[in-house]
């Protein structure tokens, strides 16, 4: 073999070595559309933005965009966090197709400490900048954490007074600070919550049709920003379902409101309609007036009030069959955009395994725990799907056998 020969084969066996022992990154996926073929939202196109790592926006955002393009014809794009497999991720990751916000009519926002790439946050602060309106749950007046460079400001504990309390407050209203913003009042996974609409307001379009739902999460301490409507209060109970014990030391609280502006990350204020609520548990949505409500606020959001009647059909479109709420715990892993594709997809899919169940670290199992402590019919539910489900260790130590 003469010299150059030789180093063509070499050239090739490294490159051969060089492709086998290299990560393959995954594409990023196309975004989730639901496309309505009829109904008042013909023409408009609804974005929604799920990445938080708690409370199962994943299953909330797919289950409402669903509804609104089946029954009202909106066209609704669905971003997602992404891992590096092209895995829907619960929380902490970057969010492709951030360029659909580009001509999105409307933003359903639920977030919670993203710490995005620049180029995508750009996509997001455009939105904004040219005074698009949103619809918040939850988590999203913490919507940012951990930001750095340009967009620092957005993050829920910026304390510069040129964008006090980052994106959540400046836009939604409120951000994560007892003092001024909000707090845990009942108890995740212990108390349920009773909300209704303040009386001063339950002729507000928003509040149309809704008279009381039963939520899972957690009741926050939220106090209202100024020049704001309030729609929603919360009464925490004593118990985790639904009953008519009401928790006497906590009183009631509010729950979400409306207003008709915000502050844009330039510091330019905008005119534009905005609606928040504490409250979006995937579980949560479970209850038909706290799906109304979120309708409801994307029709009045959005300009398109005149749809709103008392009867909406808000009626769930294919399966749902949501997780309990947990940060590194029960998101169902290794689900793709296109699985959640088509009306008669389930959110989310069954075959999808429960991330945490045969995991018998100390850890895992506390997180479990207190999950389940609540939840029975879950146990059982776990135990007929996973044959390595051990439901002794997840039972408080009271009713565990004595050896």
């Amino acid at each position: 073999m003469n010299l150059s020969a030789m180093k063509n084969t070499l050239a090739l066996a490294y490159f051969a070595t060089a492709f086998l022992v290299l990560p393959v990154m995954a594409e990023n996926p196309s975004p989730l559309v639901y496309e309505g073929s009829e109904g008042p939202g013909q023409g408009k196109h609804i974005v929604f933005i799920a990445n938080d790592h708690e409370y199962r926006s994943e299953e909330t955002s797919p289950l409402i965009a669903k509804i609104l393009a089946k029954h009202y014809g909106f066209r609704c794009t669905v971003l997602f966090g992404i891992d590096e497999n092209g895995h829907i991720k619960a929380g902490g990751a970057p969010v492709p197709g951030m360029e659909a916000l580009k001509d999105a009519d409307l933003l359903f926002f639920y977030t919670r400490f993203m710490k995005l790439p620049d180029e995508q946050v750009d996509l997001l602060v455009d939105y904004f900048e040219r005074g698009g309106p949103v619809v918040g749950l939850r988590t999203s007046t913490h919507c940012f954490n951990g930001q750095k460079g340009k967009w620092e400001k957005l993050n829920f504990n910026y304390k510069g007074e040129d964008y006090l309390g980052g994106l959540g407050e400046q836009i939604l209203g409120n951000t994560w600070n007892k003092e001024r913003g909000q707090g845990h009042y009942g108890g995740n996974h212990q108390m349920g919550g009773r909300i209704t609409p303040v009386a001063e307001a339950k002729d507000h379009p928003v509040n149309t049709g809704v008279t009381q739902m039963h939520t899972y999460s957690g009741a926050y301490s939220s106090q209202p920003p100024a020049a704001s409507t309030p729609l929603l209060e919360v009464q925490v109970l004593n118990t985790f379902e639904a009953s008519d014990d009401i928790n006497a030391q906590k009183p009631i609280v509010n729950a979400g409101w409306a207003r008709d502006h915000y502050v844009a990350p330039s510091g330019a204020k905008k005119e534009a309609r905005v609606v928040y609520t504490s409250y979006g548990a995937s579980e949560d949505v479970l209850d038909e007036d706290a799906r109304r409500f979120l309708v409801n606020a994307c029709l009045w959001a959005g300009g398109w009030e005149d749809v709103i009647t008392p009867d909406l059909d808000v009626s769930i479109v294919g399966g749902f069959d949501p997780v309990p709420y947990t940060t590194g715990a029960f998101a169902r892993q290794g689900v793709k955009p296109s699985d959640l594709a088509g009306w008669d997809s389930q959110v989310m899919p069954a075959e999808a395994r429960i991330w945490g169940v045969g995991d018998s670290s100390e850890g895992m199992v506390s997180k479990l725990s207190r999950a389940l402590k609540s939840r029975p019919e879950l146990v059982k539910k776990l135990e007929m799907t996973y044959p390595e489900f051990d439901a002794s260790l997840y039972q408080s130590e009271d009713k565990k056998p004595k050896k």
